[in-house]
């Protein structure tokens, strides 16, 4: 499926002009089709809360956890445009016009200053975009408030779109449908539509809400015939939460996702984004992120044919336990099998825990991984010679492997998969 996915954009990009084309790469990666961007152009039309406040600390903390791209407003692109110039930083798209949607209504008293008509007005152009090392510009199309915001904004991106095109910069747009006429029951229907009218006037990407259901948003995909990021849309009160929708959106074939408030708000944005990276580009499950929200015990599971013999794990359990990359102190191993490898992991057999004469040794009574109790340790090492897989080692006191506390980082480093969590049935 991803294979597919990753065929059909190559053929979009190839439609495209070789401009368009290879700032596109730099947004949607190439070798897999997908994205994730971090919205953070919040300050343009909402109150200054603390991710505004403090977006150049927070700015650096998303980049750490690396993006593929980082959407900002014209102003934050030049005082903090500095931070994407790296080899390996994140593209930067460029937020294009202003609107007051979050400050509508009367009763609205969420923002300082509420208002009762919807207003939408371009902010910078395509040339200021590229001037400022953009990759991408991206621009809204409201659809359903009134006629003559709706063919107002209409003309605004069909101008915008040309003038990407002349200039080789991809044009990203946003279809938001809202008004009277726009309720739960037609919403979906109307994404679809806004979706299309968007392509039709030269979007050559869509940044769109999800529509609920992984079949009405496959139905989406579908039609729009560019690559559709989803829309991360309002925080949720779960990491967990917002990733599975995330799970579902790239299920229906979307390019990857567009992640705002959940990321600039997140208590560590590096670790939000490198959750989201996983699920976009390495195709971890939540199971595998999120292990302490399973039932039961958990096991570790590999998968040898996709073990390259890297060493990450091996490499990110010696800092975990011993604060420095090495190996002397890795509680798992690759082991060569004629041209292959394979990952030795703990089986959570359980004969250290019969070979310890204290007692010390035992397994969490919830999620099942192994633990110490320092205080009955005697330091005789009896669990080291009883370890069949010689996993053990031993600092003054035993070093084993216990899952890092059922948030297993072998599993998340794994670059290729070949380690993952399961339920122990």
């Amino acid at each position: 499926m991803r294979k597919k996915r990753y065929n059909t954009l190559r053929r979009k990009q190839m439609e495209v002009n070789p401009g368009k084309r290879a700032r596109l790469r730099k947004v949607i990666n190439p070798d897999d089709g997908h994205s994730v961007v971090v919205a953070a152009d919040h300050g343009g039309v909402s109150d200054p809360t603390f991710n505004v406040l403090e977006l150049k600390s927070i700015l650096k903390s998303v980049i750490q956890g690396r993006p593929d791209a980082v959407l900002l407003t014209p102003g934050q692109a030049v005082r903090l445009g500095y931070m994407l110039k790296g080899r390996d930083s994140p593209a930067l798209i460029i937020r294009c016009d202003w609107m007051n949607y979050q400050r509508l209504g009367s009763t609205n008293v969420a923002n300082c200053l509420p208002v009762q008509k919807l207003k939408r007005v371009a902010t910078a152009k395509a040339k200021d975009a590229l001037l400022l090392g953009a990759s991408a510009i991206t621009i809204y199309f409201f659809f359903g408030y009134d006629d003559d915001l709706e063919a107002d904004n209409l003309q605004s991106c069909a101008t915008f779109a040309q003038e990407c095109e002349a200039l080789g910069l991809p044009c990203i747009i946003e279809p938001i449908a809202v008004g009277g006429l726009v309720s739960g029951k037609n919403i979906t229907e109307l994404l679809k539509v806004s979706a299309r009218i968007a392509v039709e006037i030269g979007a050559d990407a869509l940044k769109i809400p999800y529509t609920g259901d992984v079949k009405t948003f496959s139905e989406l995909v579908k039609l729009a015939g560019v690559p559709v990021l989803m829309l991360g849309g309002a925080k949720s009160e779960k990491i967990k939460d917002a990733l599975e929708i995330v799970e579902e959106a790239l299920q229906a074939g979307a390019a990857g996702v567009v992640f705002g408030r959940n990321v600039t708000k997140a208590k560590d944005p590096e670790k939000m984004v490198r959750d989201i990276w996983a699920v976009v580009h390495q195709g971890k499950k939540i199971s595998e992120l999120f292990p302490l929200e399973l039932r039961g015990k958990i096991k570790l599971k590999v998968e040898p044919t996709k073990c390259t013999g890297c060493h990450y794990c091996e490499l990110i359990c010696n800092y975990q336990h011993q604060g420095s990359y090495g190996l002397s102190f890795a509680l798992l191993r690759s082991e060569v099998k004629g041209e292959t490898y394979k990952p030795i992991v703990c089986t959570l057999c359980g004969k250290c825990i019969g070979a310890c004469p204290q007692g010390a040794l035992y397994f969490h009574q919830r999620y099942g991984y192994l633990q110490l109790n320092s205080k009955l340790c005697d330091g005789c090492k009896e669990c080291l010679e009883a370890c069949p897989l010689n996993l053990i080692k031993f600092d003054q006191k035993p070093i084993f492997c216990d899952f890092c506390a059922g948030d297993p980082q072998c599993v998340k480093w794994c670059p290729q998969g070949a380690i993952r969590i399961e339920s122990w049935e």
